[in-house]
């Protein structure tokens, strides 16, 4: 196991959760991307598609309020097992409707989102408790790896599945196999250690700290919302794109596998020679390059061309997305008064996370009224492109030595 870095770091409790992280990518991978290609073959409207993900981001950080409540007054398990459940239910709902799914946006779009904002906001506290600044790299890594090659067969199987079975019962096998993927992460769920948290539920104060410039969580929510402005579009437009110009689910399929395969080399490389020291070196490499990938996109539009900014934004988002992660957290554990308050402070990173989304999306729609025509909609690729080196830019202002020199006297 040392070809994946200094493993034995990581315990019973981290490997539940990279086993419960797997499940749900494999799930998420099987369906999510082919959700809005299923809304758009039925409609084909941007608009119905924007809309989805607007309700989807805007329910999830609705709930990451109520589920860090949920999380602070039970336990973390209990949002992360409702998570898992609701989104099988979004699955079994798509499942069931059909091709009238479109009728039903907004109210699927609050259903995912339901879902998603409960298992994220689990998810991300149980990742800061179980990890440490020693080893946080390490468990980004390997979870990136896990979840890539999750990604690999997935999205490939999919494809074969649309293809074969029929144009819209294959989407319907698909749906309902994820359905039982997160029935299985339910009961996997079970599994981890229960875990209260102490005090009050003080996320007001939280929140205040984002307009204190002098404070590092400032930086925080700024890199937050560089994040989410590029991450709510790709996570939609890219596969949209790609079935656009190539009009095949198949071809779809094989794109996100190779992507993942990519992607999983990638942090292979980010969990073997990520140091605390390198991060913003390797978070600057990353930025850079996936705007570079969206620049023959947008002279050009063809089959190549859009491989290049898939694959290659899959081969730098570890890169960028690895230390980001890290050093967030290690703000959040930079004391014992932060660690108290950490069910808090991932609902601030999370609320600021759907803000910057919503945005990126919100401009989308606005870009699009002018014309849905993909020669107009590669500018807005390109812009998005480089929108990340917001984050770059804000999470620099975070000084990881001193963070690690606290928490080293922490423990002295």
């Amino acid at each position: 196991m040392q070809i994946l870095g200094n493993v034995d770091r990581l315990d019973r409790e981290a490997w539940l959760l990279l086993l419960t992280s797997s499940l749900f990518s494999i799930a998420t991978s099987l369906s999510s991307t082919f959700v809005n290609v299923y809304l758009f073959k039925i409609e084909n409207d941007w608009m119905l598609i924007s809309l989805f993900n607007v309700i989807h981001y805007l329910t999830a950080g609705l709930t990451f309020i109520m589920g860090g409540w949920l999380a602070k007054k039970f336990d973390r398990i209990v949002a992360i097992r409702l998570g898992v459940a609701i989104l099988a239910v979004f699955y079994l709902s798509v499942w069931w409707l059909g091709v009238r799914s479109v009728s039903y946006v907004v109210l699927l779009g609050m259903v995912i989102g339901l879902g998603a904002g409960f298992y994220w906001l689990a998810y991300n506290v149980m990742y800061f408790e179980i990890t440490e600044k020693d080893n946080r790299d390490i468990f980004n890594g390997v979870n990136g790896l896990c979840t890539s090659v999750a990604g690999i067969a997935a999205p490939f199987v999919s494809g074969i599945i649309i293809s074969r079975v029929g144009e819209f019962q294959g989407y319907r096998v698909i749906f309902g196999i994820s359905l039982s993927i997160f029935l299985c992460a339910v009961l996997v769920s079970f599994l981890f250690k229960a875990r209260r948290a102490r005090g009050h539920y003080r996320l007001g104060s939280i929140l205040s700290l984002a307009g204190q410039k002098g404070a590092y969580w400032y930086w925080v929510n700024l890199a937050m919302i560089g994040q989410g402005l590029r991450e709510g579009i790709f996570a939609f437009l890219l596969g949209l794109l790609f079935f656009i110009i190539v009009k095949s689910e198949l071809a779809l399929g094989s794109f996100f596998t190779f992507s993942s395969a990519v992607s999983c080399f990638s942090f292979y490389i980010v969990s073997r020679f990520m140091r605390p020291k390198l991060r913003y070196r390797f978070m600057f490499v990353g930025v850079m390059m996936m705007g570079l990938t969206a620049i023959p996109f947008a002279f050009r539009i063809n089959d190549w061309t859009i491989w290049i900014l898939g694959v290659g934004s899959a081969l730098f988002y570890p890169l960028y997305m690895s230390p980001l992660t890290s050093t967030v957290f290690d703000v959040i554990g930079e004391s014992h008064e932060t660690a108290q308050l950490r069910i808090e402070y991932v609902v601030a990173r999370e609320l600021a996370l759907s803000t910057g989304r919503i945005a990126g999306i919100l401009f989308f729609m606005w870009w699009i009224q002018y014309s849905t025509d993909i020669w107009h909609i590669r500018w807005f690729v390109l812009m998005i492109g480089f929108i990340q080196i917001v984050a770059w830019f804000a999470i620099r202002h975070i000084p990881v030595a001193r963070l690690l020199k606290l928490d080293t006297e922490k423990r002295g």
